[in-house]
């Protein structure tokens, strides 16, 4: 990749330009007109961003910043999936009759932390975008102030983020003293492997919580129970997605280095489809069956818990657990010979950020003053009452399940025949029994979401903003895998 200068910013800074416009604005507005403009000023900044992202070439800032066809699609999706969420909390706080509108603003600093996070090529520049991310959604997280499940999660949440942000910075702190470098890809000094992998092991723990996979998921169903709807969507999609770009940076760069093929001038892309050497996979095997094992405990204690849920918002976190699982298992390394392809995982990601965005937005629609309908049985026939929301509700909860014509579909079956193709075909099988056992909540949702029992319908809020959006992530949900070339050759090939 060539130099870049700070244009390769720019997104990042028209997202952070409409947090301070929104913030600036709120204290002369009035309760409805925050929730009745903030939202389109926030929708304006993502979408602006989202023009100067798509037309940003390729680059590198220092080597502390990147940018690539991988790293473009995962932005793209991180703005797509907040200007969804963004939408479906105007809806809610508008509806609820919230007094402030900094919560507009918490999803732009948020969204802006998470960009930084997908284009960090650095250990101290991932770890400063991960902390804006962080920050901001814990506030959002206890919005509900009054309410006791609210400051439960929040409490969970923060306490555990800050201790695994600790985690993250010993770990940073060991690769420093093994390599003399913070940038990810480094080659170990010499007689310091082993101080080497440890640091890196404890950056990929930190990043595991980030990502909610297991054991680190105890904090997710409390937190995003806790959370207003629209911000649970928010946590499962544009999080989701800059903490598992973080994960394949460093796992590519990681075997990349030990490969004999350090960090030169330009970070490496993340569409690269790299061959580890045999040194490489022989030094990573310990970490590699740590990834697979806590891969396929989620996917095991994920879709299991899931199935025993009635409120919609602690079985989309239990399905946030089994998805990380999915997702996890395309780190998985070949056998000597083979590649480390992660443009099955992009796919994936991308279409899981809009279908949860999606997903939990429709559910604000729903659920009714302050989410209190969100449990299974209240949703019962709402898809009768509420047409549009429920048809798109169903389009996303298909791609949950990965049912064919869906983004979902795709990525699924890409980490699938990837796990085939590096001989793991074991552990492919587990993950397709589990996806078989997890289509049963998700079709058990739309069962009684278009039950002949219809129920009157809540009130939606001001939700012109959130039905355009929802129509837009249902539409590319299903058009994306009919797109020839839609993110580039490199990110469709399984290699």
């Amino acid at each position: 990749m060539p130099p870049a200068d700070l244009m390769l910013l720019l997104p990042v800074i028209l997202v952070l330009a409409g947090a301070c416009v929104t913030l600036a604005a709120e204290p002369f507005l009035g309760t409805r007109a925050k929730h009745a403009w903030l939202p389109w000023i926030a929708a304006a900044a993502l979408l602006a961003a989202g023009v100067a992202l798509a037309l940003t070439g390729p680059g590198h800032l220092h080597g502390i910043f990147a940018l690539d066809p991988a790293r473009r699609w995962l932005g793209l999706a991180v703005l797509a999936a907040a200007l969804v969420a963004g939408a479906g909390l105007q809806s809610s706080l508008s509806r609820d009759r919230f007094p402030g509108g900094e919560p507009h603003a918490l999803f732009l600093f948020a969204s802006a932390g998470a960009l930084l996070m997908v284009m960090a090529t650095d250990a101290l520049s991932l770890f400063v975008s991960l902390e804006i991310t962080s920050l901001a959604v814990y506030a959002c997280v206890g919005l509900r102030r009054n309410r006791a499940e609210s400051n439960e999660g929040l409490l969970k949440y923060f306490v555990m983020g800050a201790v695994f942000s600790a985690v993250f910075l010993y770990g940073t702190a060991l690769v420093y003293g093994a390599t003399g470098a913070t940038a990810f890809g480094a080659a170990p000094l010499p007689g310091r492997s082993a101080l080497h992998l440890i640091g890196h092991g404890l950056i990929i723990i930190a990043l595991l919580f980030k990502v909610g996979a297991v054991p680190f998921h105890f904090w997710s169903p409390d937190a995003y129970t806790g959370a207003p709807v629209a911000v649970t969507g928010f946590m499962g999609a544009v999080i989701k997605v800059g903490g598992f770009a973080a994960l394949g940076t460093v796992w590519l760069n990681l075997a990349s280095a030990l490969s004999g093929t350090p960090i030169s001038s330009a970070p490496l892309r993340l569409d690269t489809a790299l061959a580890p050497s045999a040194e490489a996979i022989t030094a990573l095997q310990p970490l590699n069956s740590v990834l697979l094992v806590v891969a396929l405990l989620s996917l095991i204690i994920g879709t299991f818990s899931a199935l025993r849920q009635t409120s919609v918002r602690r079985l989309i976190a239990f399905s946030s657990v089994a998805n990380a699982g999915y997702m996890i298992l395309a780190f998985a390394l070949p056998s000597a010979g083979g590649t480390l392809d992660l443009a099955g995982l992009w796919i994936y990601l991308g279409g899981y950020a809009l279908a949860t965005a999606g997903a939990m937005t429709a559910i604000t629609a729903l659920a009714g003053p302050d989410d209190d309908g969100d449990d299974l049985k209240q949703l019962t026939g709402l898809g009768r009452s509420r047409p549009f929301h429920g048809l798109v509700l169903t389009v996303f909860v298909a791609s949950f399940a990965g049912l064919p014509p869906s983004l979902g579909f795709l990525g699924k079956f890409l980490v699938l025949a990837g796990l085939v193709a590096k001989s793991w075909i074991w552990i492919a099988g587990i993950a397709l029994v589990a996806a078989l056992v997890g289509a049963a909540f998700y079709l058990g949702l739309l069962a009684r979401l278009w039950s002949s029992d219809a129920r009157t319908a809540p009130d939606t809020g001001d939700d012109l903003l959130a039905r355009w959006t929802l129509a837009g992530a249902a539409v590319a949900v299903v058009v994306l895998i009919l797109w020839p070339g839609w993110a580039g050759a490199t990110l469709l090939a399984v290699k």
